[in-house]
């Protein structure tokens, strides 16, 4: 994911204008700056919450199926993480 530091919102009065920047971005300092819509960036986000969510879902699991043959209660647990 990347950093949060130095995002801009920038508004526009129409879609056209809008497309053109998304297209072209724009030029500050010599610097090409690259415009991206806010509701991709927000879907790609949630995307990586997503992903992030079922990697922490698995790891609970791991450790759960850890314990339990620690204490005797399971033999194998690779079988619950398939």
């Amino acid at each position: 994911m990347q950093g949060l530091d130095n995002r801009w919102l920038v508004k526009v009065s129409n879609m056209e204008a809008a497309s053109y920047l998304v297209q072209e971005g724009f030029h500050v300092y010599n610097r090409h700056i690259v415009i991206r819509h806010y509701d991709d960036v927000l879907q790609e986000e949630y995307e990586e919450y997503q992903e992030f969510l079922s990697h922490e879902k698995r790891l609970q699991l791991m450790r759960q199926g850890l314990h339990d043959v620690a204490l005797g209660v399971a033999e194998d647990i690779a079988e619950d993480l398939q």
